[in-house]
C-alpha cells in the first residue's frame, strides 16, 4: 500500500502542473468577484476590508491567513491550494478505506477522482476559491468521523468549516438523519444535535458582528439578504441541467445504469440521499453550478465503489479505458494550462465521453446479468 500512496502523490504532482493555474492578470479573470473579495479581504489581514460584497465576507479563514502569509497575496493564495491540493487525495482515500471498499477499488477511485475536471481541477486551477479544496477536505473528514461516532471531531470541522465557508452546515441534516433513523441509537440523539451547535453559534457571531458592504443595515437579517433562490431564473433553464451532469462527466450516468444498486445503496444511506439533495438544491442559489454540486462527490464516489464491487469491475484493461475517458474529458475551452479550441470542441468530447462510458458500463451490467441468469458459462 505504501507504494500506492507514492503513486498517488505522484499523480498528485503531475495533474496538478497539467491543471495549471488561473492568470488573473486576464481580462476575462481580473473581474471575478471571488478574486476580488478575496484578494481585498487577504490585503487587509489581520484588519478587515468592509467593502467586500456579503456572503464572501464572512469567509474570513484562508483570506486571512493568506495576508499573514510573508508573500505576495497571489503567492500566498497558491501556495496554500498548493499545499490543500496534496492533502485532498489522500483524505478522500481514507474516507473510503472508513467506508468498507477494497483496496484496489479504493486505488481506482482516488485516481478517477484526481482525474475529475471539477473535483479536483477546477478547484486547483482556481487557486483563489481554494476554500473550495479546504471545504472537501472537511466533507470528507467529517464523514469519516461520523462513521466513527467522534462528536468532538464533528463538532471541531464544523466549527472551522464555517469560517471557511457556510456551506459546511448542509453536512448538518444528514448527520441527524444519520442517528434518527439509520443509526437509531438513543445515546447518540442528543450528542449530534449538542455538537452542530457550536458551528451554528461562529454562523451566527460571524454574520452579527461583521459589516461588509457599507455600515448601514449591519447584522444578522442584513447579512442573510444575498441568501436567496439566484435571479437568473436557474430552475428553468436547461443549461442548468448540463451542468449537474457535466460536473461528474464521463462517470455521471453510471448509477443510472445500475439503478436497481442504486436505489437500495440510498435505502440503507438515506442520509446520503438527503445530501445529495441539499447540495443539488444549493445550485440553484448561485451562478456557478458545478462548484455547487461537486460537495456530493464524496456519495457520489461510494456509490461507484460499490457498483464496481458487486459488479466486479476489476479488469485492467477496463479500468484504464474508463479512466482514459475520464482524462479525455478534462480539457476546457477557458480553464488550465491546455486549452481545446472553443466551447463546441469542450462539449462534443464531454457528450461522446459520457456516451461511450455510459453504453460500456450498461455492457457490463447485461453480460453481468447473463452470467447470473447462466451459471454454467
Amino acid at each position: 500500500m505504501k507504494n500506492r500512496y507514492l503513486f498517488i502523490f505522484i499523480i498528485t504532482a503531475v495533474m496538478v502542473v497539467y491543471y495549471g493555474r488561473i492568470d488573473i492578470t486576464h481580462a476575462q479573470f481580473s473581474d471575478i468577484p471571488d478574486i476580488q473579495n478575496y484578494r481585498q479581504m487577504a490585503l487587509a489581514s489581520p484588519g478587515f476590508d468592509d467593502t467586500v460584497s456579503r456572503n464572501f465576507g464572512y469567509r474570513i479563514l484562508l483570506p486571512y491567513i493568506a495576508g499573514l502569509m510573508p508573500f505576495d497575496v497571489d503567492m500566498s493564495f497558491y501556495i496554500i491550494t498548493l499545499i490543500m491540493s496534496f492533502i485532498l487525495p489522500f483524505v478522500f482515500l481514507r474516507y473510503l478505506k472508513v467506508y468498507g471498499l477494497k483496496e484496489d477499488t479504493v486505488f481506482y477511485l482516488t485516481i478517477l477522482f484526481i482525474a475529475g475536471r471539477y473535483t479536483f481541477g477546477f478547484p486547483v486551477w482556481d487557486f483563489y476559491d481554494v476554500h473550495d479544496l479546504l471545504t472537501h477536505i472537511l466533507i470528507l473528514l467529517f464523514l469519516i468521523k461520523l462513521k466513527q461516532n467522534n462528536f468532538f471531531t464533528m463538532s471541531a470541522v464544523l466549527a472551522l468549516g464555517v469560517l471557511n465557508r457556510e456551506t459546511i452546515l448542509f453536512l448538518v441534516p444528514a448527520a441527524v438523519l444519520y442517528y434518527y433513523i439509520v443509526k437509531d441509537k438513543k445515546p447518540y440523539r442528543m450528542k449530534i444535535i449538542y455538537s452542530v451547535l457550536p458551528a451554528f453559534f461562529i454562523f451566527a457571531i460571524l454574520r452579527s458582528l461583521i459589516v461588509t458592504e457599507s455600515a448601514t443595515g449591519s447584522g444578522m437579517l442584513y447579512s442573510f439578504g444575498r441568501l436567496h433562490f439566484d435571479e437568473s431564473n436557474k430552475l428553468f433553464n436547461p443549461i442548468t441541467y448540463y451542468r449537474i451532469i457535466n460536473t461528474f462527466i464521463p462517470l455521471t450516468f453510471i448509477p443510472l445504469v445500475f439503478w436497481s444498486t442504486t436505489k437500495d445503496f440510498f435505502k440503507k444511506n438515506i442520509h446520503f440521499l438527503a445530501l445529495i439533495l441539499i447540495y443539488y438544491a444549493s445550485c440553484f442559489l448561485a451562478g456557478d453550478t458545478e462548484r455547487l454540486i461537486v460537495p456530493m462527490f464524496p456519495v457520489f464516489f461510494f456509490l461507484l465503489g460499490s457498483i464496481f464491487e458487486k459488479y466486479g469491475f476489476i479488469e485492467l484493461k477496463g479500468r484504464i479505458i474508463v479512466l482514459s475517458a475520464c482524462v479525455l474529458s478534462i480539457p476546457h475551452h477557458i480553464y488550465f494550462r491546455y486549452r481545446l479550441p472553443g466551447r463546441d470542441w469542450k462539449v462534443a468530447v464531454s457528450l461522446i465521453t459520457l456516451f461511450f462510458v455510459t453504453a460500456y458500463f450498461y455492457r457490463l451490467k447485461k453480460a453481468k446479468n447473463v452470467l447470473d441468469s447462466n451459471p454454467d458459462i
